[in-house]
């Protein structure tokens, strides 16, 4: 059960710093609604981050993960550090090269007089924005080898400190002319850049870590950088996917990279929440008993992991969806950010809503091939749907906009969902598991059950209050009550082989709490 507690941990965690990054953006959007200024913060910011993905997050750490795990077991930890050493010395150095000529880049980009207004602004956040790779970078590929050591809480909780940053600094920023606010942000930025990296060095200091520039090579260095460069090409995909989508949104107007944003960050609440936190916390594990060469433990071990999802991301998207105007309305709908604007990002969200399970399902998937040391796979498959992604993209955004945009990212990730799904039963006999069955009936049952209660529920007190306090009303009452619904049908459904393990963890708590010089749990 080590492994469920560690997701519940991590799903915590993940949850404060979803709500903290939550109040972020509502501070965000209160203070620029879905202006020109805020969509070039935005898709500046997104720079970083996406690198980060790519980096950190991405390809690096899951080529790293594997080998570093079996350095680990098989030569102990001294010998382990001394492989992160050499890779992160070599990210080091990468990270000044492309942070220092992206600057430059940017620089000439804004005072050299070729791009309109629109594109100069964006040119100039990304100039100040960019030194934050460094530090996301770097902690990402930290947080990946913390991952290893079972500490899986300082990654969960990292975000946190950003979120908080930003924070402040808005909030200092009202006190300053409405112009400086931006400014204020990236400095935010900044600031929760280097703490994030610093609350992860230290956590990995503590495990005997020392960091000193190594630029010797091995057989394992060399393994990495292997698997790296198909990973890379595989994850660079994705990554200039999400790139083109947002500048195509800002090339189709002012207002789209705003829009598809906050789309994504309410769809990034579940998914960060439960799926994230369960491919956090499995890939370890399966990198390792791949190793050890335990098939059908993996078998296991994946099939449950992609139950956990498939529990949990069903009833999230049309939860969200039966609410999806009161919830916008709740959070949103303050200062600058207006009914125009609600009524802009709506049909984007529905659309990313019912997208969502197939990147819940995708990113799953990701981990067989990863743990399996696959990366040539990924890459072609990712090179599809960015071909498919930008050739419906370019198809629909002049006719649809933003919505055409929204479609388009739908169609692309149904088809790499469907082709990844195909590819793991190649990679062996334990990755050859049905995705359709009766339970999973059950749960799309339960959850389209679930949302035409809280739908109903919500249009019967919209018949008695009015503005925000239908809004609080009902998120206050509908929360709890479709949560309540949704698994006491998913009992009725037999579905207790489902919640088994949910009840054996609370067990397991309420003696923890009663008796706490007990062992671990």
């Amino acid at each position: 059960m080590g492994t469920l507690l560690n997701i519940l941990g991590v799903s915590f965690l993940t949850f404060i710093s979803r709500i903290s990054g939550l109040v972020r953006d509502i501070f965000i959007f209160s203070a620029f609604g879905t202006s020109e200024l805020n969509s070039a913060f935005l898709f500046a910011f997104s720079i970083p981050n996406l690198f980060r993905r790519l980096l950190g997050e991405g390809a690096l750490a899951s080529a790293l993960i594997p080998i570093f795990s079996d350095e680990y077991h098989k030569k102990g930890k001294e010998e382990a550090f001394f492989l992160l050493n050499r890779v992160a010395s070599r990210l080091i150095l990468a990270l000044f090269l492309i942070v220092g000529g992206g600057v430059m880049i940017c620089g000439l980009g804004y005072v050299s007089g070729w791009f309109s207004d629109r594109w100069r602004l964006c040119f100039m956040f990304s100039a100040i924005l960019l030194p934050y790779m460094f530090f996301a970078c770097l902690g990402a590929l930290l947080a990946a080898v913390l991952n290893v050591f079972g500490k899986f809480l300082l990654h969960a909780g990292n975000s946190i400190w950003l979120n908080l940053a930003m924070i402040s600094a808005l909030m200092v920023g009202y006190f300053f002319h409405e112009s400086w606010r931006i400014y204020w942000l990236c400095a935010g930025v900044f600031v929760g850049g280097v703490i994030q990296l610093w609350v992860l060095w230290v956590g990995l200091g503590r495990m005997g870590w020392r960091f000193c520039l190594d630029w010797g090579s091995d057989g394992r260095v060399e393994e990495v950088r292997r698997l790296f460069f198909p990973g890379v090409a595989g994850a660079s995909v994705q990554q200039v996917n999400v790139v083109i989508s947002r500048a195509l949104a800002y090339a189709v107007s002012s207002r789209a990279v705003s829009v598809l944003y906050l789309a994504n960050r309410l769809i990034e609440l579940p998914l960060g929440l439960f799926v994230t936190a369960v491919s956090t916390v499995l890939f370890p594990r399966l990198s390792r008993l791949e190793a050890q060469g335990e098939r059908e433990l993996l078998r296991e071990e994946f099939r449950r992991g992609m139950d956990w999802v498939l529990v949990i991301i069903f009833p999230a998207a049309l939860g969200i969806l039966g609410l999806d105007r009161t919830l916008l309305s709740l959070l949103f709908l303050w200062g600058n950010f207006t009914e125009r604007d609600l009524d802009l990002v709506l049909p984007v969200l529905r659309i990313f809503l019912v997208a969502l399970p197939f990147y819940a399902l995708s990113t799953h998937f990701l981990r067989g091939y990863h743990c399996k040391k696959n990366m040539a796979r990924p890459m072609v498959i990712a090179a599809i749907h960015f071909l498919v992604n930008t050739f419906l993209a370019l198809g629909l955004m002049f006719w649809l906009e933003t919505v055409g945009l929204a479609i388009a990212n739908l169609l692309s990730i149904i088809l790499q969902t469907i082709l990844l799904y195909w590819g793991l039963g190649r990679l062996g006999e334990e990755f050859c598991i049905k995705i359709w069955t009766g339970r999973l009936g059950r749960i799309i049952l339960a959850s389209i059950s679930m949302a035409v209660v809280v739908k109903s529920l919500d249009y019967v007190l919209g018949l008695y209050l009015r503005g925000k306090a239908h809004d609080m009303v009902s998120m206050v009452v509908n929360i709890p009550l479709g949560v309540a619904f949704y698994f006491g049908l998913l009992y009725i459904f037999d579905g207790r082989k489902q919640l088994s393990d949910l009840g054996i963890i609370w067990r397991r708590f309420v003696k923890k709490i009663k008796n706490p010089k007990r062992g671990k749990i």
